[in-house]
């Protein structure tokens, strides 16, 4: 579950709106919504339908992907799907995100959960590349088979 953990604490903290504004139009106050979003906390979490609302206010839907991501299923809310080249840059750039924070992290012989929290995001966004790289790949072979 860290990839939903993380996505939660990242869309309360990272959507540009702050928790303080966020926390009222949910209808709960602001410490509560920041012990909500707290990836180490195991006993207050947010329900199912409050990580709902935080999306629909926030526009943020990284929950939504870090729940397909868990379940192995394959988000169809997705851009236009990108040439295979472009996939694959994109990829490998993710991947290189992926390798520098790791590296970031581990430069003083230990990991921070900040460190930590930091490259489970990048994962996620290098695994969301490789989906949309596989797509490019598929879309490719199919428009060949077609003729």
């Amino acid at each position: 579950m860290d990839h939903i953990d993380q996505a939660i604490y990242d869309t309360v903290h990272n959507s540009g709106m702050g928790a303080k504004a966020i926390a009222p139009l949910m209808g709960v106050g602001h410490q509560v919504l920041i012990n909500k979003a707290n990836p180490q906390s195991e006993t207050h979490k947010l329900t199912l339908r409050e990580s709902v609302a935080l999306q629909l206010i926030t526009g943020n839907h990284a929950i939504h992907r870090a729940m397909g991501i868990e379940l192995s299923v394959q988000a169809e809310e997705r851009g236009p799907v990108l040439g295979i080249l472009e996939s694959a840059f994109k990829a490998g750039k993710e991947h290189g995100d992926v390798v520098q924070a790791i590296y970031k992290s581990l430069e003083d012989g230990r990991m921070t959960m900040r460190e930590q929290e930091e490259c489970q995001r990048e994962i996620t966004e290098a695994i969301e590349a490789l989906m949309q790289l596989r797509e490019s790949v598929l879309k490719h072979s199919m428009k060949q088979m077609k003729g």
